[in-house]
């Protein structure tokens, strides 16, 4: 707003903002020297002799008692069936009533209060309590507190179908909390802060919430820590913010590519964000193979190397690298070259030959057009070579199809029989197959250096 406006930023301008400034407290100098004095050398930071400050970017300095933006945090692992949720769920409804809700609220439960000391049995109960003055000589009586401290909010408590609030599932607990912080009333919260959405939540649950989300938000800053591609894809993929070693935005990522997440939010594009290292793939079979491949030579998984390889399926290549080029973290990419590397690799990779940590890998043979020609022709060096290779792709009724000719007619009609009907079908099988073998097999060199990260 124009309270906030100024200009106290890095850059200048003269825009709303907060300036946060954390620095040492010169009025303790005296007792940080005599502290420093007394230590044989500081080995961590001081900071209980540190300040924090905070202004507008108009220089006008925010405290407790002038802030101009109304923050609400909404963390669902704090939130147990305990005075603690209640406590929590309370500081929602503070931010999201109206005045004018609170103060009914907060009336109407002192008169209930105070009704509670007329109810017959109340009557009775205190009447024979200390009839004799045993105990006290003044008038014992059981009664209900109506002090300021014990207003509504700590002691009334929400209710989903007369459940009360802290019986209800951990989802359903999650999802109300969040709505409520983001249902704008007269006093509403500036700043949402929103702590990985969605745990506890089903698929179908956490879209309707996303929805919500994006419905709801209007007017409102919104924060969220997620570890869900589902979430950051809907969200827009281009507000995305890494912090590490290093602060990182994406905000320049291909307007294209956020569209298509946006309407294709289901891809798991948080691997490539998270991940040092990255392999695009195909297909499944692709994976397969390079994941037998991996653990035939190093006797473990990729993974467990922070090697993750992802199968691009229905959005393809570049909407993965258009990501991948904004972060510099190692991606190879290996894909067929469809009977044209010129085009089809070469060309194709146009783009992104600027990126050193983007590399791509594809047979140079346009004869060897697809990952299943490459490993025949890796294993046709003899006969032999290639009868034990189709002893391990193919199943025992094909192999007897197969089991004809020279190695040239075997060759081509492994090739062709990956290339006939379910194609697909057959490459899972086959992947299958070559992943469980105990028996050995050779891949092919551009393969190999696909795995190859030094």
């Amino acid at each position: 707003g124009s309270d906030l406006k100024g200009t106290n930023n890095s850059k200048g301008l003269n825009c709303p903002g907060l300036y946060v400034r954390i620095c040492f407290d010169p009025d303790l100098s005296a007792a940080y020297l005599n502290y420093s004095k007394n230590l044989g050398g500081i080995t961590s930071l001081p900071i209980e002799f540190y300040k924090v400050e905070w202004y507008a970017f108009s220089w006008e300095k925010l405290t407790p008692y002038n802030k101009l933006i109304t923050c609400l945090f909404v963390d669902p692992t704090t939130l147990h069936p305990s005075q603690g949720a209640r406590r929590y769920i309370s500081d929602i409804l503070d931010t999201a009533l109206a005045k004018e809700d609170k103060t009914l609220l907060n009336t109407s439960y002192r008169q209930l209060k105070k009704n509670f000391d007329s109810e017959p049995n109340v009557v009775k109960v205190n009447s024979d309590l200390d009839k004799s003055n045993d105990i006290t000589v003044k008038n014992l009586e059981f009664s209900i507190e109506s002090s300021p401290q014990t207003s509504w909010e700590n002691n009334l408590q929400l209710t989903l179908d007369r459940v009360p609030f802290s019986q209800i599932g951990k989802g359903e607990q999650h999802q109300v909390q969040m709505k409520l912080a983001l249902w704008r009333k007269s006093n509403a919260a500036n700043v949402v802060m929103i702590e990985e959405p969605e745990i506890h939540l089903s698929h179908m649950n956490l879209v309707k919430l996303v929805k919500f989300i994006e419905d709801k938000h209007k007017g409102q800053q919104i924060f969220i820590t997620t570890h869900s591609s589902y979430v950051l894809n809907k969200l827009s993929f281009e507000k995305i913010c890494l912090q590490g070693e290093n602060y990182k935005r994406l905000h320049e990522v291909d307007k294209g590519t956020v569209k298509t997440l946006k309407r294709f939010p289901g891809f798991d594009t948080l691997r490539v964000v998270l991940s040092p290292k990255v392999i695009l793939v195909e297909g499944p079979s692709e994976e397969l193979i390079l994941k037998k491949l991996y653990l035939d030579k190093w006797k473990r998984l990729p993974e467990e190397d922070g090697i993750d390889i992802i199968v691009v399926r229905g959005i393809g290549f570049k909407n993965y690298l258009n990501i991948a080029l904004h972060l510099g973290n190692s991606v190879h990419v290996i894909k067929d070259n469809d009977g044209d590397w010129s085009k089809n690799i070469d060309g194709w990779m146009a783009p992104y030959k600027g990126y050193s940590a983007i590399k791509i890998f594809s047979p140079r043979d346009d004869k060897i057009f697809s990952l299943e020609p490459a490993f025949v022709d890796a294993n046709a060096n003899s006969q032999k070579e290639l009868d034990g290779f189709a002893k391990i792709v193919l199943s025992t009724v094909t192999y007897k199809d197969y089991d004809k000719g020279g190695v040239a007619d075997r060759k081509s009609f492994i090739i062709n029989w990956f290339s006939g009907k379910d194609t697909g079908g057959k490459k899972v099988d086959s992947a299958m197959r070559m992943f469980e073998t105990n028996q050995d097999f050779k891949a092919p060199s551009y393969i190999n250096e696909a795995l190859d990260f030094a």
